[in-house]
């Protein structure tokens, strides 16, 4: 059986937090476009200079970009029983160019989740996430920025996802093993693929 799920949500919902769960019960990878991005930039690449600039701005790095390094990793050989995807897409023209990777490699997804948090939450756990963890890129003007972004850019997939019937939504804030159990009891009713 194919497993392939994807995770939307604003920052901050879980989204890798419960990626790294499904991949590890299910045995799939965990592709997250945050981890792919900063492996780019850390290759000190003229690529990755960019993507450095425009994530510091709290922008959305460009489709063209993000559909070429995520073609690049779903055509790698560890794909092939399925992954879960956390990140991407963010934008319609990521979906619509992952759905036409998708007819290429004849795959679909098998279930998309939308994990749902009010933005008060989002930002509270981005900015707590900052102190702990560091990242210059989680300022309070990039974390409005980002919300932002989501409702404008991302938010109308979950919409685009739903009209396919295989969406499913989850409350994203209550504990990390309430939202896996639900997750769990979703993916459990998959039909094998």
């Amino acid at each position: 059986m194919s497993l392939s799920v994807l995770l939307l949500g604003p920052q901050g919902a879980g989204k890798g937090t419960q990626a790294k769960r499904v991949s590890a019960e299910y045995g799939i990878p965990h592709i997250a476009s945050g981890e792919i991005l900063r492996a780019e930039e850390e290759s000190g690449s003229e690529l990755g200079r960019q993507v450095k600039a425009t994530i510091e701005r709290g922008d959305l790095v460009s489709d063209d970009v993000m559909i070429e390094l995520i073609r690049n990793r779903l055509g790698q050989p560890d794909t092939e029983a399925g992954f879960v995807l956390d990140g991407f897409p963010r934008t319609t023209v990521q979906a619509e160019a992952l759905d036409s990777m998708f007819a290429d490699i004849g795959r679909n997804f098998s279930v998309a989740f939308a994990l749902q948090i009010p933005d008060e939450v989002a930002f509270e756990r981005l900015r707590r996430r900052a102190e702990v963890e560091g990242r210059a890129d989680d300022t309070d003007e990039a974390i409005e920025r980002r919300l932002d972004n989501y409702h404008r850019e991302t938010e109308p997939l979950i919409e685009y996802y739903r009209t396919r019937g295989n969406l499913v939504p989850v409350r994203g804030n209550r504990t990390e093993n309430e939202v896996f159990a639900d997750i769990q009891a979703a993916l459990e009713q998959v039909p094998a693929a």
